[in-house]
């Protein structure tokens, strides 16, 4: 319910606004990496003012949506991490030409990402001296959350050794609003970084509202919080943002920040939500679990008691290739532990695959040894659970103790009883079925397949593991997969004289990598070479 105003005239007209867009609203689901694996996800093309169509990526999908704001619109966006510098050039473009105020908040914890927050600062100063020589308005402002105001607010932690660490904004959200009117009427959030890698490698989602200000405004509230506490200025000048409390409307999504005050002292749960709809499933029910890290006990001990009470119910646990690597218990990766755990309990419900990459092995320079390389391992970044098939809840939020204690995080609530929800959930299915039905080919393959999903089981996947570290680390094979990036297609003389090795090294190690399926000799251009072979 929508909480009662001290103007009537002001709520009747706000309630007016919200009901106007039940007629009109929609939305929509897309990912990455290219626009999904599923066919029927990716096939789909975006058509834009200017007459043109462009294939419904993650990218484009957002491009799509400035591209229809009016003149004068106002677009609010918060993201953890952005690097795709030729979306900055539309936004940038959208400011300059349509006079769209923009303003975007970052991730300031993370020093990973200085630069890009510094070539993006550089960027609008260089638009905005553009402005100012045509005489054109131009209003685009920067700012980041610092881990300075985390750890006002308490969101540190100490490692063993020490070290503090402090919670990051890792929230991927947007909010538009039409010119002049302080109701906003879109948005957008998912799993998607603005980033290369989430519009064309990873496995991604993003889920865009269009007139639905009962959802957009949860968003507005988030995003003025986090302006107003959390967020220091790079570029323009700080103006704090109105903020309006907003409850959920019946009938629409729900959104759960965890940056949300309960009281004085505690924040908002999101893990207490997702126990309770994992506690929904039916006797006969289902439970999809897509996710990049699951490390929060809680959560899993909530699916092992829910595979118990429902012994007829299917339960799929599809992880990211670096989750079955359980070797370091202060990763506290649970996906080994759920499924060892599950055969003592003797429940034959649960399964749990992995998705997995062959050329995600290679040698670290950081730890001097040849390891799974994570940033490789072309991240299965959803973050995802659906209960049978009716209700789904996706966000930014991880299943970990940081994603729940340190970062700012959340999760989108979809219920099938409402209109339009159901189209979302079935759009994701057809995601998670794709990929748990790829499974990695049990012959070697004839031709690269650079991106395709291929999953295995944890038993497949930890002898995988094991034996491709000890196939690079014999003869130093690493050295010679080194030599093919992910694009390469070198011959054995590009490679011989890239390495140094003789013929009957460079021969045996060739062998080795091809027998493991790390590389495969193919022709390109009627040229004889060899690439990575997925």
């Amino acid at each position: 319910m929508i909480k009662k105003s001290r103007n009537p005239l002001f709520a009747l007209s706000l309630l007016l606004i919200i009901a106007s867009a039940v007629s009109a609203e929609s939305s929509d689901i897309f990912f990455g990496p290219r626009g999904g694996f599923s066919k029927t996800n990716n096939c789909r093309l975006l058509r834009f003012t200017d007459g043109s169509e462009k294939p419904a990526t993650l990218a484009n999908a957002l491009l799509h949506r400035v591209d229809r704001l009016e003149p004068g619109s106002v677009a609010k966006i918060c993201m953890y991490s952005m690097s795709d510098y030729k979306t900055l050039d539309g936004l940038l473009e959208a400011a300059y030409n349509k006079n769209i105020k923009f303003q975007l908040l970052l991730d300031g914890v993370s020093t990973w990402a200085a630069a890009s927050r510094e070539r993006i600062a550089n960027a609008i100063k260089a638009m905005a001296e553009k402005a100012k020589a045509d005489n054109k308005p131009f209003d685009f402002k920067l700012a980041a959350v610092s881990a300075e105001a985390m750890k006002r607010n308490g969101r540190e932690s100490k490692l063993e050794d020490g070290t503090l660490i402090y919670g990051t904004m890792h929230e991927k959200f947007g909010v538009f609003y039409h010119p002049g009117n302080p109701v906003p009427h879109s948005c957008f959030n998912g799993s998607a970084n603005i980033s290369p890698t989430s519009d064309q490698i990873y496995a991604e989602n993003r889920v865009f509202f269009d007139d639905q200000p009962a959802v957009a405004r949860q968003f507005a509230e988030e995003f003025s919080r986090l302006w107003n506490e959390y967020s220091e200025m790079i570029v323009g000048q700080w103006i704090p943002e109105k903020y309006i409390e907003t409850n959920h409307v019946p009938g629409y999504v729900k959104i759960v920040f965890n940056s949300e005050p309960v009281n004085e002292l505690e924040l908002t749960r999101i893990d207490n939500e997702l126990i309770n709809l994992i506690r929904r499933v039916e006797a006969s029910g289902s439970l999809d679990l897509a996710m990049f890290s699951l490390t929060r006990m809680e959560l899993a001990e909530a699916i092992l008691r829910a595979a118990e009470r429902n012994p007829e119910a299917r339960f799929r646990l599809l992880l990211d290739h670096a989750q079955l690597d359980d070797a370091d218990p202060v990763e506290s990766k649970l996906g080994p532990w759920l499924e060892n755990k599950a055969r003592e309990m003797g429940l034959k419900n649960i399964q749990v695959r992995y998705r997995f990459r062959i050329n995600a092995y290679g040698y670290s320079t950081e730890d001097k040894k040849v390891m799974l390389l994570s940033y490789l391992s072309l991240f299965f970044h959803h973050k995802n659970v659906t209960v049978n098939g009716k209700e789904m809840a996706i966000g930014s939020y991880n299943w970990s103790n940081s994603a729940e204690y340190l970062n700012f995080e959340n999760v989108m609530l979809f219920n099938a009883l409402y209109a339009g929800h159901q189209k979302i959930i079935t759009s994701f299915k057809a995601e998670f079925d794709t990929l748990w039905n790829s499974r990695m080919p049990a012959t070697p393959v004839l031709s690269p397949r650079k991106g395709v999903p291929q999953t295995v089981t944890l038993a497949e996947g930890k002898a995988l593991h094991d034996r491709l570290i000890k196939t690079l680390i014999r003869n130093d094979n690493y050295k010679v997969l080194a030599t093919l990036d992910r694009e390469a297609h070198k011959t054995f003389a590009q490679i011989k004289e890239t390495t140094g090795l003789s013929d009957r090294k460079l021969k045996k190690s060739i062998a080795a990598l091809e027998k493991d399926g790390f590389i495969i000799k193919w022709s390109k251009d009627a040229i004889e070479g060899y690439s990575q072979a997925d």
